[in-house]
């Protein structure tokens, strides 16, 4: 089965979650401490400031009663005044000095004196004159004792701990519950950031670091890892029909029908749109050969969606590391140039890398570059091949081909340039060129005193798929002052019933145009006859195959589509002439036109011309 992304990656950490954890908790016995520390000094100068307060209240009540004992001299009296205050809380000591700054009488402690310069710790010394009528007399010193404020101070804290740590455990509840939201959070992002949301399958980006632990683990044990990239044959149109909806329920079934035929200790991820990677640790070619076959085999059989049973097989392109790359990039392009291969080969199979397929892919996207550049500078050519008349020999039309010139290779024919641009997207500006030059070259000829001939042009399924192609049509009718009826647009079997309903929508606006239609290649694709009765075209073309083996062999066949074209109402035109016996039986058999090399061969605009007219003049 498909590992998960937290069987990829380890169990997803709580780094977050434990750092925002030691971070609160730090910052609350922090908040605490300073609290704390301001609480306790605003509380130690509250006291104080008390204590000093009474202190120096008792001083001036002291004072009083000492005034008459120290302006008569009376240390007796003096000291019984004094010694009265044995009672009073807190009091050390107290001095009492004459105005000539000589002791009179104390109580307490003998270090009043020195207290009252310099108190010790625990103390607090208050200094109050001695007046009568406002004569001073002398003056007192009280010491009191701190012992009240650092029981206050201690009681204060107490509470202060208690309340801490009430706040503590309010703040651990909630620490608790923010680490258990953060923690779920990075769960959450760390699904997020490592699966597929529509199949639940590794994305793009576990897949991959998937692929580099495995690279890892097998060079260390000295294996090989199979990557396999699977490409749907049939999705886009499994979308467009059924709708996304549907889409992403069949990629569903698509990845459950994977996680099954890819065995145990393999991974399987959804990397694209309709494309999958599937990671192996295998012994051999032989061991990656059997996945990717069970893969293909897997996806053959129908998957039931609510619109009906639908076919999704699959393409699959197999690389092996070390043995045929050294690195990810290199083994991820080189198991894409294998489902290339693969798609190109056909579909619904499997194709193994060999190093060939690299060079055919570097030379097919040096073409491609080539071909690119050459459209820009208006380096290709279109040539033009006659069509005749069976009956008269008369020279009734052209159909427009292209021919690349290149500056080394020389002329490089269609059938190795045409696909490159078919699958790169180049066809449609290349066809939109073909199409205006060849009506702008046959309204030319006919400047030049050509006779009127009519000229077909081949569409490509990217062209007829293209929304404004039917402008195109209209554009180079328009510039080219062309009549409609002399254009036909030539449509292959394949491309028509790749999408019956639009292909005959759009074949019902070019008619509605004037413009004529015929089906290139007759009888080499699976359109029915019933299809065939509701297109609105003007003529069969019957493919070469079918009249490369006349007059000896194939008459059946070839007979078939003339009563066909004739039931039909439409006209016939036979490709591939090459011998006289062929074209006599054609004729006799009731061919409307032919075309090929015995009848002439595709030459440029200006060839074709001397051609025409020389035909005409003959005739």
């Amino acid at each position: 089965m498909p590992a998960s992304p937290s069987a990829l990656h380890g169990q997803p950490g709580h780094q977050i979650a434990r750092t925002l954890g030691v971070g609160q908790l730090a910052a609350a016995l922090s908040a605490l401490v300073f609290a704390g520390a301001i609480l306790l000094g605003y509380e130690w100068v509250s006291l104080r400031g008390a204590l000093a307060d009474e202190t120096r209240m008792q001083a001036a009540i002291v004072a009083e009663n000492v005034a008459a004992p120290l302006m008569f001299g009376d240390q007796e009296a003096a000291g019984e005044m004094l010694a009265s205050l044995r009672n009073a809380e807190q009091l050390r000591s107290v001095l009492l000095y004459s105005r000539d700054g000589r002791r009179f009488a104390t109580f307490g402690s003998p270090r009043a004196d020195v207290a009252a310069a310099v108190p010790a710790f625990g103390e607090l010394a208050v200094t109050q004159q001695v007046a009568y009528r406002g004569q001073v007399l002398g003056r007192l010193v009280l010491v009191t004792g701190t012992d009240r404020i650092l029981t206050g101070l201690l009681r204060y804290a107490g509470l202060l701990a208690l309340a801490s740590l009430g706040g503590l455990l309010v703040v651990s509840v909630a620490m608790h519950r923010t680490r258990a939201r953060v923690a779920a959070a990075e769960r959450e992002l760390h699904y997020l950031a490592n699966t597929d949301p529509v199949t639940g399958l590794n994305n793009r980006r576990a897949t991959y670091a998937s692929l580099e632990r495995a690279m890892a683990i097998q060079a260390g044990q000295g294996g090989q890892v199979a990557v396999l990239l699977v490409d749907l044959d049939n999705f886009k149109v499994i979308n467009d029909t059924a709708g996304h909806a549907a889409g992403d329920v069949l990629l569903q079934h698509v990845a459950t029908a994977l996680g099954a035929a890819i065995g145990a200790g393999a991974v399987v991820g959804r990397i694209g749109g309709d494309e999958f990677a599937v990671i192996a640790p295998v012994a051999d070619e032989t061991a990656a050969q059997a996945i990717g076959h069970a893969i293909v085999a897997a996806l053959r059989d129908p998957f039931l969606l609510e619109t009906g049973e639908v076919f999704a097989t699959a393409s699959v392109g197999l690389c092996l590391y070390p043995r045929d790359a050294t690195g990810m990039t290199e083994l991820l392009s080189s198991a894409d140039t294998a489902l290339y291969r693969a798609k190109s080969a056909g579909r619904n199979r499997l194709a193994v890398f060999v190093p060939e397929m690299t060079l055919a892919m570097q030379r097919r996207a040096q073409m491609e570059a080539e071909l690119r550049k050459a459209i820009e500078a208006a380096a290709l050519v279109p040539y033009y091949q006659p069509q005749f008349d069976c009956r008269t020999g008369a020279m009734v039309g052209v159909e427009a081909l292209l021919r690349w010139p290149h500056p080394q290779r020389g002329m490089i024919p269609p059938v190795e340039f045409i696909p490159v641009a078919e699958e790169s997207g180049l066809i449609v500006e290349l066809g939109r060129w073909v199409l205006h030059r060849a009506c702008a070259d046959v309204a030319a000829w006919d400047r030049a005193g050509a006779p009127p001939l009519t000229v077909a042009v081949n569409v490509s399924a990217r062209q007829l798929k293209e929304k404004g192609f039917l402008d195109d049509v209209r554009s180079a009718l328009h510039a080219s002052g062309l009549a409609p009826e002399r254009l036909e647009l030539e449509l292959t079997e394949s491309l028509l019933m790749d999408d019956v309903d639009a292909a005959v929508a759009f074949m019902h606006a070019v008619r509605a145009e004037g413009v004529r239609l015929s089906i290139d290649d007759f009888g080499t694709g699976y359109s029915s006859l019933a299809y065939l009765q509701s297109f609105p075209i003007n003529q069969l073309k019957v493919d070469r195959k079918f009249v490369q083996s006349l007059p000896v062999a194939g008459h059946t066949i070839a007979t078939a589509v003339i009563a066909l074209s004739r039931g039909f109402g439409l006209s016939v035109i036979a490709e591939g002439v090459e011998r006289p016996e062929q074209l006599e039986w054609l004729r006799a058999a009731g061919c409307d036109y032919a075309q090929g090399f015995l009848l002439g061969r595709p030459m440029p605009a200006a060839e074709l011309l001397a051609r025409a007219r020389a035909t005409a003049e003959a005739a």
